[in-house]
C-alpha cells in the first residue's frame, strides 16, 4: 500500500526551500555590496536571519582583540586609524550607527541601518586581517581578509579620507578594487 502526500504540502515545503535559498543569497549579496561600496544605490533588500543579529560575547571580542592580525580598536587621527577603527566598529562592535559615525556627512555611502543590514549578515566569531597602504594624499589601499567560521573571503578597497573642521579623519569614499 502506497502513501500519497496532498499536493499542496508538497508545493509548500519547495516554497520554503526556495525562500530560504533567497534569504541566504540576499543575505551575501548584501554584505558584497557594502564592502565593495562602488555602487550609490545599493539596496540589501531588507531580508536579514534572525541568527546573524546577537552581539558578540565578551569571550569572542576578547578572543578578537588578542589576535595578532587585529588592527585594533583605531582612531581617527589618521588615514590608517580611521580605517582600522571602521574596521574594528563593523566586525567587533557590529555596530552600523557607530561605524557611519567615522564617514563624512555627505559621503556617498550607505547609512547606518544599511550598514547594519550588512553586519547582521557576518557570522558571530568572524574575524579580520586589515593591512592598509598610502597610495596618494588622503587615498589608500585596503586589503580585508575575513575569516568566517566556514570560509575565508578578500576584499581589496581604495579608500580615502577627509579632514573635518574639528581635525577628525574620516572617511569619504570606499571603492572595490578588481573582482
Amino acid at each position: 500500500m502506497t502513501t500519497r502526500r496532498p499536493v499542496g504540502k508538497g508545493l509548500t515545503y519547495a516554497g520554503l526551500g526556495l525562500a530560504a535559498v533567497a534569504v541566504v543569497g540576499l543575505a551575501g549579496w548584501g554584505i558584497t555590496a557594502l564592502v565593495g561600496g562602488g555602487d550609490d544605490d545599493t539596496d540589501f533588500g531588507g531580508l536579514v536571519p534572525d541568527t546573524a543579529t546577537a552581539a558578540p560575547t565578551a569571550t569572542a571580542a576578547a578572543a578578537a582583540a588578542d589576535d595578532p592580525c587585529s588592527p585594533g580598536e583605531g582612531d581617527q587621527l589618521s588615514g590608517e586609524g580611521v580605517i582600522a577603527a571602521l574596521e574594528h566598529r563593523y566586525y567587533l562592535l557590529r555596530s552600523g550607527e557607530s561605524v557611519r559615525e567615522l564617514m563624512a556627512p555627505d559621503a556617498p555611502l550607505p547609512d547606518a541601518a544599511m550598514i547594519q543590514q550588512g553586519i547582521d549578515t557576518v557570522p558571530l566569531g568572524t574575524t579580520h586581517c586589515l593591512e592598509v597602504t598610502a597610495i596618494g594624499p588622503n587615498t589608500y589601499s585596503a586589503q580585508i581578509t575575513e575569516v568566517r567560521p566556514d570560509r575565508r573571503n578578500e576584499f581589496k578597497q581604495r579608500i580615502t579620507t577627509t579632514t573635518a573642521e574639528d581635525g577628525r579623519v574620516m572617511i569619504r569614499s570606499i571603492e572595490e578594487v578588481g573582482a
